[in-house]
């Protein structure tokens, strides 16, 4: 989108079979902002409107002579601009498949993820009535995808990079939407245990199975018991300890729950997922003080993403720091870009605070958000 902002939908995760073939997509995304194809192609409709109006002027003075050739004329006009943004648009999408491929070499992926996908993709069109609207700006012809094969095999790195999530995150979000529009999710991963292939793959459906067990037929203990049969290896992974806390909860477990979330938390400092869930369990438990310190703790450390800043406002409103509760909540709505929400936060920061540094924190807070 315009600004360079790259959104990216969580079906793209589920249709993408690997790693490599998610960072294709985001690659030659990346390719269109790093080409300013937008901006050139603004640029070239501009000139086209031009020519249009052009066109279109001289087609109506014909046309006072001549209706049939006016006409003509007219539609000529039209078509031609037509045809030359569609020209533009399929050379910038094959400038932008040549960069991708640059681009996901230097950061050690397997450029081949972005034929892979692009012949996925072709073929679930093949069938359709009415091909996707992408495809209407991303013609994938046979020629574009043996060109991108052949780019990719030039440029493919020793060893590529795979960190093995990519499976793991895809099951999870498969359990997620299809409990969203009420089909079985049971059953999907069932499928899918049978047609893995790897052993990556057979245990992120054994962890996406168990995720549906819980949440789909509430059948927690089998649930727990299918996630103890992982190899060591992918049992300690940062979805499957959140996943293993997630079953204890909804079991009625809390404490094991809890030490669930602190061991993923433990292994993986960064994570601010682990920092949720497990702040989120001591909230419901009551244990307000400290969720809050754990939440602190972790913004210092630079967890700052908008859940994590409303958290820490709901845990310290519960164990009666208002003040901080407020400046959390001003932090959360600013970084949503709600800025006038934001500035009425500190407002009421400063309204509640309990020493001379709170009100001088809300206010400087202020300050530097008032335009």
């Amino acid at each position: 989108m315009p600004g360079g902002h790259i959104g990216v939908h969580t079906g793209l995760i589920r249709k993408t079979r690997s790693e490599s073939e998610l960072g294709g997509v985001i690659a030659h995304e990346i390719a269109h902002v790093s080409q300013r194809h937008i901006a050139r192609q603004l640029g070239h409709s501009q000139r086209l409107n031009l020519q249009t109006a052009a066109a279109l002027i001289a087609a109506v003075l014909l046309g006072s002579q001549d209706p049939q050739a006016g006409s003509a004329a007219a539609m000529a006009g039209m078509a031609a601009p037509i045809q030359q943004q569609l020209g533009y648009s399929r050379q910038h999408e094959r400038e932008a498949d040549r960069t991708g491929v640059r681009i996901m070499a230097d950061a050690g992926l397997d450029p081949h993820g972005m034929p892979r996908f692009f012949e996925r993709l072709a073929e679930a069109s093949r069938y359709a009535e009415r091909p996707p609207e992408y495809l209407s700006t991303h013609p994938l012809t046979q020629d574009r995808i043996v060109e991108a094969r052949d780019l990719a095999e030039r440029a493919r790195p020793e060893d590529p990079f795979n960190s093995g999530h990519h499976a793991f995150v895809r099951a999870r979000l498969e359990v997620l939407a299809r409990q969203a529009d009420s089909s079985s999710a049971v059953a999907a991963l069932h499928d899918e245990l049978r047609r893995a292939a790897g052993p990556t793959e057979r245990a992120a459906a054994t962890y996406g199975l168990a995720l549906a067990l819980s949440r789909e037929a509430r059948r927690h203990e089998q649930a727990l018991a299918l996630l103890g049969t992982l190899a060591p290896l992918h049992a300690d992974r940062l979805y499957v300890l959140l996943g293993r806390g997630e079953i204890l909860r909804r079991a009625g477990r809390p404490e094991p729950a809890l030490a669930a979330y602190a061991e993923a938390r433990s292994l993986y400092p960064g994570s601010s997922a682990a920092v949720y869930r497990h702040a989120e369990t001591l909230l419901q438990l009551g244990r307000a003080e400290p969720a809050r310190r754990l939440l602190s703790r972790a913004v210092r450390d630079g967890h700052d993403a908008p859940q994590l800043l409303r958290l820490l406002a709901d845990a310290a409103h519960a164990s009666g720091r208002e003040a901080e509760g407020y400046i959390a909540l001003a932090r959360h709505y600013h970084a949503l870009g709600e800025r006038e929400t934001a500035r009425a936060q500190l407002d009421n920061a400063v309204r509640t605070a309990e020493s001379a540094y709170q009100r001088d924190r809300a206010e400087a807070l202020r300050e530097r958000w008032t335009p």
